[in-house]
């Protein structure tokens, strides 16, 4: 699956659009993230451009954001879910050709919102009103904090109730850490670290706290961040600004070819899924001159289908060698 938000010029003059028939063709599924819903169930969406994703015809689920994030699921949900607001999504789905929905918000995460754990019970029966919209094989996937202390809670994740009803879990492996180029390229390593100085959390860590849970383990998605992190900037940065030399070395974090094949690979062995978050961000353009455009995804695919790894010099800008994946 791909997470695409389309228009990242509105978000910085640095950035390029990606134009939606540009998408890789290996992007199988494609995550549209620019949709929410308000407390009213009245919907804010760019409909001629969401048209120009679902008109590739490929199955396009949409990010099921409220407008006012965990808060907004506390006051529209009550015991019985919320069929108004379910009806008004699934008539939404049928009239633009969505195949399913990726809830989002589901705990307060770094919010700093007080905790309702109410949102855990109510939103099961609203996910299965959800699953009944009348379009055959409606995907439901529901965004899980990658976090511990969210996992392991029932009161923040109800796994077992939901199983039934969820397609898929996204794992939100991506941005658990802060950004030192002195211990990792990126913002989640693969490797489990022992608790120190210089600990990170990583997704081998991640998974195996997942194991513990009485998540779906065959319904299972991780996301890789596929952007490289300048912890100065207050928005997104993309990997067009890394292959022009806009960058500092010390202090972003750039992941390389080896670290996104990498990460497929362990995607691969763990027997489950991938989400690459945000396609917009790799090098759409070939700015780095390397033997393809999307050269991170490219790396990514390969690792997750048993292929091998695709180098180039002026993408794997920060490639010192170190026991960390």
């Amino acid at each position: 699956m791909c997470y695409y938000k389309g228009n990242m010029m509105d978000s910085s003059t640095e950035l390029i659009s990606l134009d939606p028939k540009e998408i890789p063709c290996e992007c199988e599924i494609i995550i549209y993230s620019r949709f929410s819903i308000n407390q009213l169930s009245v919907i804010d969406v760019d409909k001629t451009f969401l048209k120009l994703v679902t008109d590739l015809n490929k199955p396009v689920i949409v990010t099921l954001s409220r407008e006012g994030f965990y808060t907004d699921w506390g006051i529209i949900l009550g015991p019985d879910g919320n069929a108004k607001d379910a009806k008004v999504l699934c008539d939404f789905a049928k009239e633009n050709k969505i195949a399913g929905y990726l809830l989002e918000g589901l705990t307060p995460e770094c919010l700093y919102r007080p905790f309702n754990d109410k949102i855990a019970q109510y939103i099961i029966p609203y996910i299965k009103q959800l699953s009944e919209c009348s379009c055959p094989g409606f995907i439901i996937g529901v965004a899980v904090d990658a976090h511990g202390s969210s996992i392991k809670n029932p009161c923040m994740y109800n796994f077992a109730a939901m199983n039934d009803f969820v397609t898929f879990y996204e794992i939100k492996t991506y941005l658990l850490n802060g950004c030192d180029p002195s211990i990792y390229n990126g913002i989640t390593p693969i490797t489990k670290f022992d608790h120190g100085a210089k600990y990170l959390y990583g997704m081998e860590e991640v998974a195996s706290i997942l194991k513990e849970s009485k998540i779906c383990l065959t319904k299972i998605v991780y996301d890789i961040e596929m952007y490289p992190v300048d912890p100065a900037s207050e928005t997104f940065t993309s990997y067009s600004q890394v292959c022009k030399g806009e960058f500092n070395c010390s202090s972003w974090c750039i992941q390389t070819t080896n670290n996104f094949f990498d990460k497929g690979k362990f995607a691969l062995e763990q027997d489950s899924g991938i989400i690459v978050k945000f396609v917009d961000l790799d090098d759409i353009k070939n700015e780095c001159a390397c033997s393809s455009s999307f050269i991170g995804f490219k790396n990514i695919i390969a690792g997750f289908r048993g292929g091998s790894q695709i180098t180039c010099a002026k993408y794997d800008v920060q490639s010192t060698p170190n026991s960390i994946k």
